[in-house]
């Protein structure tokens, strides 16, 4: 626990206080009942071939139900965002949840995922089909940009995976780095 939070404790995540005053975009918000949300987020540097992604899951109630944290080579922070994605849909699957939202604070992103793929985006061609083929096994899946603000959690896993650069996978329990800033959201989270 202390390594973990070691590793974020230099990462600024703004608390919500009393009186502060917040705009729908700057807050995560839950998803509808019997649904579960993904928030992902990567960084990628053109210096460095490694993107380090995260990806953070939880209910309508807003619990944690699993996150990862990984290092994968990307061209680009687009690429990256989109195998943060697919990396973060596979643990939906294999968590066995139904219909899930997925956020990314990539608006390219997100609309390629929505079957709007632009002239110029055939760089992430085959990690959308991948993308596409994961999100058939779900009853519902349904694509959201947020700011990066609201997305405060999945940008914190993914500097874990930028310190550590080893991939990690929680599924009952956050490391208490995460705690943290799944409690600033002001929701429910398990206590380490």
């Amino acid at each position: 626990m202390i390594s973990d939070f070691d590793l974020l404790k230099d990462v600024s995540h703004p608390v919500h206080q009393p009186g502060t005053t917040f705009t729908f975009d700057d807050v995560w918000s839950p998803p509808p009942a019997t649904w579960s949300k993904l928030n992902v987020d990567a960084s990628w540097t053109t210096t460095h071939p490694d993107a380090d992604l995260g990806g953070v899951i939880r209910n309508s109630g807003g619990a944690f139900m699993g996150g990862f944290a990984a290092c994968k080579i990307a061209n680009s922070v687009l690429e990256a965002e989109a195998h943060a994605a697919l990396a973060g849909l596979s643990l939906v699957a294999e968590i066995g949840l139904a219909n899930v939202v997925i956020e990314s604070d990539s608006q390219v992103l997100v609309n390629c995922a929505r079957g709007k793929i632009r002239k110029g985006i055939w760089s992430i061609y085959p990690i959308l089909s991948a993308i596409r083929r994961c999100c058939n096994n779900f009853i519902s899946c349904d694509w959201r940009w947020t700011s990066r603000r609201a997305n405060r959690a999945a940008d914190a896993v993914a500097a874990i995976a930028r310190r550590t650069k080893c991939d990690k996978v929680w599924l009952d329990r956050p490391p208490s780095s995460l705690v943290f800033v799944l409690q600033s959201n002001g929701l429910p989270c398990p206590p380490c």
